[in-house]
């Protein structure tokens, strides 16, 4: 009976260890994930940077985003990005990514600026099921009648996930959405953008959502040298 007691006390203080051990394991594997998202550039703008991306509605269409590198723009120091022949321009610090926004309608040929400005389009650093807001209301005097602007871009991240792609396969990689709406006079647009970003490449996938949709996919990267 004594061995037995001792053979059963063994087990369970074995069994003991081994839950201990599993418990350890996967608490340091959650520490160790939570750790590299924290340290993980997930919008690199690195000169030189490069990024082909297949549009999903031509499967023979491709488009080209490649940073030329830091310039000034309005007066701010910003990164020159080239979307295919577009022009962007970002400012990233610590806490945000922002973006040049210009937006302006033409009447009688001529053009009246209703925004012109760096917004905030990515908050810092990512965390799941963190939300943000930046709401701007302008108004501008078109050939004598006040017309009334508001933007307003809302963003949130919804979840982390893998995602597989032509360019690879990408782990912890942070999917969040960005509602743009924008009321211009008696006029109301929105559009529902869908990114997905991963460490220490940047966007891998990114879906565009108004009238028509718009899916853009990886399917190579060129890294800074």
């Amino acid at each position: 009976m004594k061995y037995k007691r001792l053979i059963k006390s063994h087990l369970v203080f074995s069994l003991l260890i081994l839950t201990v051990g599993v418990i350890f394991l996967t608490s340091n594997c959650s520490e160790d994930k939570t750790l590299y998202r924290a340290t993980s550039d997930y919008f690199p703008l690195k000169t030189g940077m490069i990024w082909h991306y297949l549009n999903s509605a031509d499967t023979t269409d491709t488009c080209v985003v490649k940073v030329i590198g830091d310039t000034s723009a309005y007066g701010q120091p910003s990164i020159l990005v080239n979307r295919g022949s577009h022009e962007e321009y970002w400012i990233k610090d610590k806490t945000e990514i922002r973006k040049l926004v210009e937006i302006k309608i033409n009447r009688a040929g001529y053009d009246f600026i209703l925004e012109q400005q760096y917004r905030s389009y990515f908050q810092l650093p990512l965390i799941e099921g963190n939300s943000w807001r930046d709401d701007f209301t302008n108004t501008t005097d078109v050939f004598g009648e006040s017309m009334i602007f508001r933007h307003i871009i809302t963003g949130k991240v919804d979840t982390i996930e893998d995602i597989f792609t032509p360019a690879g396969d990408f782990y912890e990689v942070y999917q969040l959405t960005l509602i743009d709406t924008i009321h211009c006079g008696d006029s109301l647009s929105t559009t529902t953008s869908y990114y997905w970003l991963a460490p220490e490449v940047g966007v891998v996938k990114q879906r565009f959502e108004n009238e028509d949709t718009l899916e853009q996919i990886i399917v190579q990267h060129i890294t800074n040298q």
